[in-house]
């Protein structure tokens, strides 16, 4: 059996070196050949651009040609996969996420059901088992549970048979180390769907309200101004425009590409009273470049006095809102770290059904219950109160049934791929190995 690990650690950590020099023998030892160790800031990754062409242009395969072609080949064809990281704000480091962004290619357009909530049905016949190995310097209960929920969540979605995970401690004597790692293999054989791993609630941050003088939307999108994430915060930012807040608009993926812009950028989140975020949900969590940008945040805030709020905007392409869950959770833990005031996130399901681009701006009945819970959160950030619950529910409530989004959501990508030429390919396996996996 072939195993491969996959390496998330940044420059200048030596734990997942550490790790899987201590793992592969452990793994020997259950049958598997570990045929690569992959250390993955050493590749050459562009971001997912959210796209769709991975489906619809060329099926299975993701147009950007770079070193995701062979990672995501690697991860199909592998019976085991191990994913190293350290604990980011509950989630996995920027260098990991940024190979899974682009795993989506390996999952199907189409829409299924898995303990009553939408996901893509398989590409492949097979799909690897799973695990994730996170770390963490200082003891934090809540991380580490939202480490678990994230790894969870990834093995339903990655239709992974067997899958484990866990968080060990990074300054852990070698032989401590060695320990949570075999119990942590000898554990693989439960399945993911004998438990699930439940998610901590955080709760908003307290404090004095006080009248916002400026607010920052930072869209989160790879498709920038255009994106459903910019629509969202962008009518949020028009509310607060009419009570008097001054604002701008940043979009992270162009600035992160630019070093003058970056600085600019980072200046502009240090001005702010209220950073809004607005973001799409990639793979159960953030996109890896705002993953990215919070490691930067919280590393040139480290010893600041506290200083301003921090307010999230999560929507996914699957109706059930709840999947956002996580990502918020993310948010919330990154305000902390980083000295903010955390107001509460607003989940949204069926993101690019209900919203659709720049349409939720334009007058239309389906939108007027969530412009209205919209205006709602204005009145209360513009105080800087948290986000209304009230509000925060209806926006969480579904535009559609579930069923019929799941039905629409198919007759668009055919219809896409038919107008494509490539509706028959839309199954596509080409990273498909002809020798199926043993035992």
């Amino acid at each position: 059996m072939k195993a491969t690990i996959f390496d998330g650690s940044p420059a200048g950590d030596p734990t997942g070196e550490r790790i899987a020099g201590l793992l592969t023998p452990l793994l020997s030892a259950k049958g598997y050949e570990v045929k690569h160790i992959v250390v993955l800031r050493d590749k050459t990754l562009g971001h997912c651009r959210g796209c769709f062409q991975c489906w619809l242009k060329t099926p299975g395969i993701c147009v950007i040609d770079d070193d995701n072609r062979e990672l995501s080949a690697k991860f199909i064809q592998s019976d085991l996969v191990i994913m190293l990281t350290p604990v980011t704000f509950g989630a996995y480091s920027p260098e990991l996420k940024g190979m899974l962004d682009h795993l989506i290619a390996n999952v199907s357009p189409f829409f299924t059901t898995v303990n009553g909530e939408s996901h893509h049905r398989k590409r492949y016949s097979r799909y690897t088992d799973l695990m994730a190995i996170g770390w963490n310097d200082t003891p934090d209960e809540t991380q580490k549970a939202m480490f678990r929920h994230l790894a969870w969540r990834n093995a339903i979605n990655f239709h992974s048979e067997r899958s484990n995970w866990g968080v060990v401690r990074s300054e852990a004597s070698d032989a401590a180390l060695k320990a949570q790692l075999e119990a942590l293999t000898r554990n693989l054989d439960r399945t993911t769907a004998k438990s699930g791993e439940a998610l901590p609630r955080i709760a908003v941050t307290g404090g004095v309200a006080s009248e916002l003088r400026n607010a920052l939307q930072l869209v989160g999108s790879p498709r920038m101004a255009t994106s459903s994430s910019a629509a969202l915060g962008g009518y949020l930012l028009q509310q607060l425009e009419a009570q008097g807040v001054a604002t701008e608009t940043i979009c992270i993926h162009k600035a992160m590409r630019d070093a003058e812009k970056r600085q600019a950028m980072l200046e502009a989140i240090d001005r702010a009273d209220l950073c809004i975020l607005a973001f799409p949900l990639y793979i159960d969590s953030l996109p890896a470049p705002v993953l990215s940008l919070m490691r930067t945040i919280r590393e040139r805030r480290a010893g600041l006095p506290p200083k301003g709020a921090f307010a999230a905007i999560a929507n996914c392409g699957f109706i059930e809102s709840r999947q956002n869950a996580h990502a918020l959770a993310t948010c919330a833990i990154f305000a902390e770290a980083a000295g903010l005031r955390w107001l509460g996130g607003i989940a949204i399901g069926g993101g690019e059904g209900l919203v659709h681009g720049q349409e939720f701006l334009k007058p239309g009945r389906m939108t007027i219950p969530y412009k209205h819970a919209l205006d709602q959160v204005a009145e209360a950030l513009a105080v800087g109160k948290p986000v209304p619950e009230e509000a925060r529910q209806q926006l969480a409530k579904p535009f559609i049934p579930a069923w019929l989004h799941r039905f629409a959501g198919s007759m668009r990508w055919k219809k896409e791929a038919r107008r494509n030429g490539v509706e028959r390919e839309l199954g596509a396996q080409p990273y498909r190995i002809q020798e199926m996996r043993a035992g």
